[in-house]
């Protein structure tokens, strides 16, 4: 221990910055490691998620799958034996205005099949859903609960919620739910159960269905018999069923609870298996990287140690004890790191920047195992870094040792110089990893959307101001700055599910994605229009459609101006004429390929007034070159003196595409730190090795200097030590660094190619770091008085 003090105070810096480099090592491994908690438990809260499964289905919208389905698929699976229980959820997640006392407050509303949220939770805080779709019941989460009635007793009290058509209607709470975690793919909000009279509806695939399997329940004859049943249903027997699958292109498979988040399926299934598994690879590789620094430490203070080791083997001290003593005291330096990493943690914690960088609960009282783990990682780690060093100490002839020096033997500059070798190589394929995934990052918001999302503030409007639209658009476009207002149903290019429809039969069956606007949507959006015309405001009497190219290119029976249901027979209320072309764009996320999606933009007439008003939503665009604050700023506040019944903010499109990857980006964020870590450990590895290094060559370098050497010259000298592990280690990390990188680029189908400038960028950007890092250290010692170096040695 005396020894261990001793080298503290002589070599503060470098032993405080490996302390540093520990806690950060060990913070950064606690931190990792719960967000791949968060990820790899993603619905684990849901009750008897081991055996609960969503039904979804291939061809139906195209040649993809889809988890939308409709809702008699619940009577059809009801049939099964294997199925105990089935229900449907609503993936659209409304915002409705109700009124609790006099006060109006926004609610997300969820619509929900029988048994209704017991069938996620397993029971209610308080309350039944036994009357859960009779009559205005509904049943609310914990929080929507607080939010409303400030008290999570709710059930049996009332708020008053509005109608479509503008009149009120009282509803009553007749149950309190827990809260689902935000790693759920189900909501938080008030839930309203429908009843059993819209069981029978084929045309709506809008929702999700759930199912609740026996145990031992095999999956393969589960989804045998809903492919069987649905045939069944539509009058084909089982002897038809190439037929059936000829004509239908249609699959059927049920995906685990735990698994539809990693799918890509639904709204909220954004997972990726393969980021998970890089965010565990790293927790565990950063520890490893921090046990090779504190073993490059530990090797690098031995020649200085070795005397004095040796000496107490000659008096007497077995070589065991020896040994046993130098790994308790790199444990307990190991000890010290983990205090300080368990306070970075808690300053993480208090930053709300910081926060921003991780999802879910990071508190210890959550994570007890994994602090658990932690420590004792912490604590392996510095026992493991120091057994090379004591076995390596320890392995003279003592007498050989108290007359010798062994600062500069072959061997241990070997081995420590392999050691930051390894260190390099990482630091090299993350440079490059980092490298391409900000290449991604820029095209993800550069790259041509076909629209023009520069300038476009949006917000949903509450039910009030939807029936007020004309109004609404007058008095916006009495700003100056503001060129043109649409409404519709959806931001396009920032999400990844929108209603899909299927029309027709046989040959001239369509699936189309379609979007509810009204005739100035496109204009505010600025979509190209190829063929035909735009909407006008006429359209909005008789109903109309403006497809895409990609939409013509699939169905070349569509004709522009003529009923899009002309060669088949289309549902009455929705067979309007095609007006227009649009040039293709991005609808979806970079997720998916836009190329071939076809999009049917709609304006509902009069005969589809039973659908209600589909385009709750208001996207303003203003001219270039604006205050975009001050016209935000604006805007709202002239929503806000129209509508008073909620507090209006506007939002920019650009920034909900920040929501729509917000897991891509915060997966980047948390690369970009670990990769600045462990370049960081890597520098505090090359500063502590060259103070070392140039300790032990004080004589040389003093007597140098005398025979003439410039400071220069010395520096140049140590600089060029590193240049040839920099350039191997270069050689090994680069096909490590696209291979990492080309894997990540997979989970996006539209992508930026790996340019080849990254690689030489990354090699001058670290290895110029670490030769400064070495330069800083030698000018230190190559700057001393040359006669001091030599009367001291």
């Amino acid at each position: 221990m005396k020894s261990l003090l001793y080298l503290f105070r002589r070599y503060r810096v470098a032993t405080l910055l490996n302390l540093l480099g520990l806690g950060v090592a060990v913070a950064t491994f606690y931190l990792f490691m719960t967000q791949v908690i968060y990820n790899r438990t993603y619905n684990h809260n849901i009750h008897n998620y081991e055996h609960m499964y969503r039904l979804e289905i291939y061809g139906n919208f195209g040649d993809v799958w889809g988890a939308n389905v409709c809702r008699p698929f619940v009577t059809i699976l009801k049939d099964i034996p294997q199925v105990k229980n089935v229900t449907y959820v609503s993936p659209y997640v409304h915002k409705t205005d109700v009124k609790v006392g006099n006060r109006t407050i926004t609610v997300p509303s969820i619509t929900i099949g029988k048994p209704g949220i017991e069938f996620f939770t397993g029971k209610l805080l308080s309350g039944s859903s036994k009357t859960c779709g009779e009559g205005y019941n509904v049943i609310v989460s914990r929080s929507t609960a607080e939010k409303m009635f400030g008290t999570v007793n709710a059930a049996g009290k009332t708020f008053e919620g509005e109608n479509g058509d503008g009149t009120k209607t009282t509803v009553t709470v007749v149950g309190v739910s827990e809260d689902m975690p935000d790693n759920c793919t189900l909501p938080n909000g008030a839930y309203l159960c429908e009843n059993e009279s819209v069981m029978n509806e084929w045309s709506e695939w809008s929702f999700n269905v759930y199912m609740l399997l026996d145990k031992g329940a095999n999956q393969k004859k589960v989804e045998r018999a809903i492919k069987l049943a649905f045939m069944k249903v539509n009058g084909v027997s089982e002897k038809d069923e190439k037929e059936f699958d000829k004509e239908t292109n249609m699959k059927f498979r049920i995906t685990p609870m735990d698994d539809i988040y990693f799918s890509g399926i639904g709204m909220k299934d954004k997972g990726n298996r393969g980021l998970v598994d890089v965010l565990t690879v790293a927790s565990i590789f950063v520890l490893f990287i921090a046990m090779l620094n504190l073993l490059n430490f530990s090797l690098s203070e031995i020649p200085m140690r070795m005397r004095g080791i040796n000496t107490r083997r000659v008096m007497g001290a077995s070589v065991g004890s020896l040994r046993i003593k130098m790994i308790m005291e790199n444990v307990l330096f190991a000890f010290v790191g983990l205090v300080i990493g368990i306070l970075l943690i808690v300053a993480f914690q208090r930053s709300e920047t910081c926060m921003k960088l991780v999802s879910g609960d990071i508190n210890f009282s959550t994570h007890g195992v994994l602090m658990a783990v932690m420590a004792i990682s912490a604590l392996v780690v510095g026992a493991l870094s120091a057994v090379v060093p004591a076995f390596y100490s320890t392995s003279f002839t003592p007498a050989m040792v108290l007359k010798g020096s062994f600062g500069l033997s072959p061997r241990g500059r070997r081995l420590r110089m392999a050691i930051m070798a390894i260190q390099f190589c990482l630091a090299f394929a993350l440079a490059i990893y980092i490298g391409v995934m900000s290449s991604q990052s820029s095209y993800i918001f550069n790259s041509d959307y076909g629209f023009n999302k520069n300038e476009v503030f949006y917000t949903w409007l509450s039910e009030e101001a939807q029936t007020k639209k004309d109004a609404v658009r007058a008095e916006l476009k009495k700003l100056p700055f503001v060129e043109s207002v649409g409404f519709a149903q959806n931001a396009i290019g920032s999400g990844d599910n929108y209603m899909g429809w299927g029309r027709g039969d046989g040959e001239h069956r369509v699936s189309l994605q379609v979007l509810p606007c009204d005739y100035e949507y496109l204009r505010t959006m600025q979509l190209k229009i190829v063929e035909g015309r735009d909407f006008n405001e006429s359209d909005m009497k008789t109903g109309a459609y403006v497809l895409n190219k990609a939409a013509m290119a699939q169905y070349k029976w569509l004709v522009v101006g003529d009923s899009i249901g002309r060669q088949t027979d289309w549902d009455g209320q929705s067979n309007y004429n095609i007006v227009g072309v649009c040039d293709n764009f991005k609808l979806k996320s970079m997720r998916n390929d836009n190329s071939n999606v076809a999009v049917a933009f709609i304006i509902f007439g009069p005969s589809m007034a039973d659908w209600g008003d589909r385009c709750g939503q208001v996207f303003v665009r203003v001219a270039k070159n604006q205050d975009k604050i001050e016209a935000k700023r604006r805007i709202a506040e002239v929503l806000n003196k129209m509508d008073k019944s909620q507090k209006y903010e506007m939002k920019f499109l650009d920034d909900d595409l920040q929501q729509t990857y917000v897991d891509e980006f915060r997966f980047i964020s948390q690369v970009k730190l670990f990769a600045i870590i462990c370049i960081i450990i890597t520098i505090i590895g090359v500063f502590s090795l060259t103070m070392f290094e140039t300790e032990y060559r004080r004589k040389e370098i003093a007597i140098r200097k005398v025979m003439g050497s410039s400071v220069g010259a010395v520096v140049r000298l140590f600089a060029m030590r590193y240049a040839v592990p920099l350039i191997v280690a270069f050689v090994v990390a680069a096909p490590i660094g696209w291979w990492l990188s080309n894997q990540w680029l997979q989970s996006f189908a539209e992508h930026t190619p790996i340019h080849w400038w990254l690689f030489p960028i990354s090699f001058v950007l670290v290895s110029a770091v670490v030769i400064a890092t070495v330069m800083v250290q030698s000018w230190r010692v190559a700057t001393a008085n040359p006669v001091e170096s030599i009367k001291t040695e």
